[in-house]
């Protein structure tokens, strides 16, 4: 539920974040030659596309459905990728949104295994005399 609840934050903050971002392309380089303006308003569509699907990825969760699990896991392994690329262009944003996920990524990771067996008998488990 943990991951669940990060996943649908994280997708609709982000999604927020990248909307605001459209628009804006305050980004200038300096080279030897000049003045760079750079355009990313691609990345930042593709950012707010997989944005979208982390909460709906994240919402999907609380079905408890095993493909919604990998669907998350999916979601949350592009959203990551995309936050990686974006890193020198929002550096703060990008690392609190990659741990973020990361921690999720754990979560979804551990739900995936068995609960761990005890082989020890407890007194309540024997038979009495």
């Amino acid at each position: 539920m943990l991951a669940a609840v990060l996943l649908a934050g994280i997708g609709v903050f982000d999604t927020l974040e990248g909307l605001s971002d459209v628009d804006d392309d305050p980004y200038v380089v300096e080279n030897p030659e000049g003045l760079l303006r750079l355009d990313i308003t691609g990345w930042t569509w593709t950012h707010v596309v997989s944005s979208i699907l982390l909460a709906v990825a994240g919402l999907l969760l609380f079905t408890g459905r095993r493909w919604s699990v990998r669907l998350a896991a999916l979601a949350a392994l592009a959203s990551l990728l995309i936050h990686l690329v974006m890193l020198p262009f929002e550096p703060v944003w990008a690392a609190i949104v990659i741990g973020m996920i990361v921690a999720a990524l754990r979560l979804l990771w551990l739900s995936r295994r068995p609960p761990a067996r005890t082989d020890e008998v407890r007194s309540a488990d024997r038979l009495s005399r």
